[in-house]
């Protein structure tokens, strides 16, 4: 053998030995996950997939199944944030986002359920370190759902006594003018008669009485002007909002609320999504947030609606102005890309959203950054979530891709309100 083919063969031998390039995504940490149904029982099956949320990372291991208890378990992950998705036919998709740190536990940062075509039974997720064992939440006993059924008719019933209340905002309104009070008539005097001397007995003229000098005119003091009284406004029923068991896909306990807005086709000259559509809906987002009053806190529902049964409606007029002037270049209809937001009330807990598209023909569920089921149509994304002190609002970014057909982008989104909510009547 030659010294050349010796070094040809070193040289293979070498590179077989040498190890593998490390991926961008690979490391020391991991999680556990196991995933229940609504009664408690294991799922096995579910699709477990990973994939890292780092803006200069890409990449992830290959999709796992859960086994027969539920359970699965991903190692190999760097430090970082991570979105963690699970499908099985038949239920919601869940989607998590886990930040990673060595030597810590899983930090579940977001977690949503999205309904899928007719599929909206809801999967549980707990989430845990790797080799750290999670007790597996069991069904209850018949008893125990009995019992549990019986507390929710309670809590029912409960709720339908409560809807009967009054549950108004107060607003000051300038009361209607006063009538006109009519301006006083001077007070006649009347004459006194002189009395007649009898004709046998002519009695000498006495000399005349003075006049008597006529009573002062009255003066009429108008009433003081009546200071304005809170006049009772009802916010208008949002057809939109179902309550916790009016909602077929929502769990016990969980309400949901929709926005709807049309899209034009995507055709020539059509204006696309507005270039600094999210420094406007910060802002739009800021105003409502100092803006809304007390008494509007419990709204939910829309940011703005065709029907004009929105946020809009109750902000004062000194700002409403300024959000319409931001509003026009991400909600005109004859734009083919459309922004759509929810106001949650204070209090209340965001469980997670769904993403719709229809046309005349028919209506679909999308998934985000992937083509809805009625085609030419998609959602940019998950929801962009702003959490303040007086409520989380919710926007979602529609584009009808169309190029003849006019759509309409529905965007749901599933919460929990706060101990005593009442939506408004």
């Amino acid at each position: 053998m030659t010294i050349g083919r010796l070094l040809l063969a070193l040289a293979v031998v070498l590179t077989a030995a040498a190890p593998a390039p490390a991926q961008e995504w690979s490391g020391s940490n991991g999680f556990r996950v196991v995933v229940t149904d609504d009664a408690g029982q294991p799922l096995p099956g579910v699709t477990v997939m990973v994939l890292l949320a780092e803006p200069d990372r890409s990449g992830g291991p290959p999709p796992l199944l859960t086994d027969a208890s539920g359970v699965a378990e991903v190692s190999g992950l760097s430090a970082g944030e991570w979105q963690v998705e699970l499908r099985r036919e038949g239920f919601m998709i869940v989607s998590s986002y886990l930040r990673l740190e060595d030597g810590k536990r899983p930090q579940v940062g977001f977690t949503s359920r999205q309904r899928t075509g007719p599929f909206w039974a809801p999967m549980n997720v707990g989430y845990s370190s790797v080799g750290v064992a999670t007790t597996t939440a069991r069904a209850g006993s018949p008893r125990a759902i009995s019992r549990a059924q019986r507390r929710a008719e309670r809590r029912a019933a409960q709720r339908e006594r409560r809807l009967r209340s009054e549950n108004v905002a107060r607003v000051v309104e300038r009361p209607p003018e006063p009538p006109e009070v009519p301006a006083p008539q001077p007070v006649a005097v009347a004459e006194q008669p002189v009395a007649e001397s009898p004709p046998e007995e002519p009695a000498p003229v006495a000399p005349p009485e003075p006049e008597p000098e006529p009573a002062p005119e009255r003066v009429v003091e108008p009433e003081p002007e009546p200071a304005p009284e809170p006049v009772v406004v009802r916010l208008l029923p949002n057809r939109t909002l179902l309550r916790a068991g009016a909602c077929p896909e929502c769990g016990p306990g969980e309400w949901s609320v929709a926005s709807n807005w049309p899209a034009a086709p995507r055709a020539t000259g059509t204006v696309a999504c507005a270039p600094d559509l999210a420094e406007r809906m910060e802002r739009v987002a800021k105003v409502v947030e100092e803006s809304l009053p007390v008494d509007f806190r419990v709204y939910a529902g829309a940011l703005a609606e065709p029907t004009g049964n929105d946020v809009l409606r109750l902000l004062p007029d000194e700002v409403r102005g300024e959000v319409q002037e931001l509003l026009p270049p991400i909600l005109d209809p004859e734009r083919s890309c459309q922004v759509l937001g929810i106001f949650l009330p204070e209090g209340a807990r965001f469980i997670g959203f769904q993403y719709e598209a229809a046309d005349l023909e028919s209506r679909g569920s999308c998934l985000p950054d992937q083509p809805c089921e009625i085609g030419d149509a998609a959602w940019r994304g998950n929801p962009v979530i702003h959490s303040h002190q007086h409520g989380t609002f919710l926007y979602g970014v529609f584009e009808n891709l169309s190029p003849e057909r006019r759509r309409e982008a529905n965007f749901k989104a599933y919460f929990r309100p706060p101990r005593g909510w009442l939506p408004p009547r």
